[in-house]
């Protein structure tokens, strides 16, 4: 039987494309350690209905009335994106200027009501990019939708890539730090370990230091956690933790797609006090809570606000207001960033539960 050439070519491709989807599965099985809970990355992804979620945006106790005047309205907060831990801060805004509700804030981050943050990557991509965000509400019986080009993006710093990528589409971002907060390491509240050194954080992620019992704990090994790539706790990590120390590639289920993803292993995986993963202060303080998870001092000292703004603290962040620089001299989100510092703006960072960049009374 004569066999055409496009058949042949044909039973060719599927061939290569079966032995290559039994070589990516070989790949993943052994890239995959067996003592996690589950045994592929999707398993890690998390309920963002979980009740741990989410608890920072209702209105504070001591809540009170701090903008002397509003400048935004309902429809400008379109134009602000940014990560999942500044949501708050967008969320003060909102009480701030627009008498937000509580029942507007808690649905925040399932429904676009008043606020959409879309990660810091993606925010980052929407501020270069000139890219679309949208914000919806109801009147009535009436769906509303206002939608804007980025203008605004609360966030960590940009990732050299971002810096890079600005570059060649030919912006330049203005990056303006509001808030402080501590990158913090978690691990199991189990684990005996509650203070790490500043090498010996760069020796377990770099895989010089691959037990607990090398560092004063149990005789297990680390499990140690990473976030993908331009996350804005990965940027922190490669830049802020590791700077020129490369980090060991991690096992395909070590990487964790969302923050809450990251938690969320750590307080459940099966062997509790080996895993370790890093995160920032506010969100695992604040913003998603876990009863199993405790943060690891380094070099004994702890990410209090006093040792935030003193600098004790080795790894102290920031959250920054990030516009372009072609933003409209009389854009009311180039005021709105440059109102952030004022005291007033200031006064709200810390309402909103973050320390502020600088000393308010």
């Amino acid at each position: 039987m004569k066999v055409s050439k496009f058949t042949a070519a044909l039973t060719a491709a599927m061939c290569a494309f079966i032995a290559g989807s039994i070589i990516y599965a070989v790949y993943r099985y052994s890239a995959t350690d067996t003592g996690l809970i589950g045994t592929t990355g999707d398993q890690l992804s998390y309920d963002s209905n979980n009740p741990n979620v989410n608890v920072m945006l209702a209105r504070p106790t001591n809540w009170h009335k701090i903008a002397s005047e509003a400048l935004l309205t309902h429809e400008d907060f379109a134009a602000i994106d940014g990560s999942t831990a500044t949501i708050p801060i967008t969320a003060e805004l909102a009480r701030q200027f627009c008498d937000a509700t509580d029942d507007h804030l808690d649905s925040t981050l399932y429904t676009g009501l008043f606020i959409k943050h879309n990660t810091t990557g993606n925010a980052y991509d929407n501020l270069i990019g000139r890219g679309n965000n949208s914000i919806r509400w109801s009147v009535g019986s009436d769906i509303i939708i206002s939608e804007k080009p980025v203008s605004l993006v609360f966030a960590t710093p940009p990732s050299e890539e971002e810096y890079s990528d600005a570059e060649k589409a030919g912006v330049e971002l203005e990056v303006e730090p509001v808030a402080l907060d501590g990158f913090v390491f978690i691990t199991h509240k189990d684990n005996p370990v509650d203070s790490l050194t500043v090498d010996q954080i760069r020796d377990i992620y770099s895989g010089r230091i691959t037990n607990w019992k090398e560092v004063g704990g149990k005789d297990e090994k680390i499990r140690a956690f990473q976030r993908t790539k331009n996350s804005g706790s990965q940027t922190a990590m490669e830049e802020l933790v590791m700077k020129n120390t490369p980090m060991t590639d991690p096992p395909v289920a070590f990487v964790a797609e969302e923050m809450g993803a990251l938690v969320e292993r750590i307080a459940e995986y099966e062997n509790e006090s080996a895993a370790i993963g890093y995160t920032y202060y506010y969100y695992i303080n604040n913003l998603y809570k876990n009863p199993d998870i405790k943060v690891i001092n380094i070099d004994g000292i702890s990410p209090a606000d006093e040792n935030l703004l003193s600098n004790e603290y080795p790894f102290t962040a920031a959250y920054c207001a990030v516009i372009r620089s072609d933003e409209p001299k009389d854009s009311i989100y180039r005021e709105l960033r440059d109102y952030m510092l004022t005291e007033e703006g200031q006064e709200i960072i810390r309402l909103a539960g973050y320390c502020p960049v600088k000393e308010v009374e």
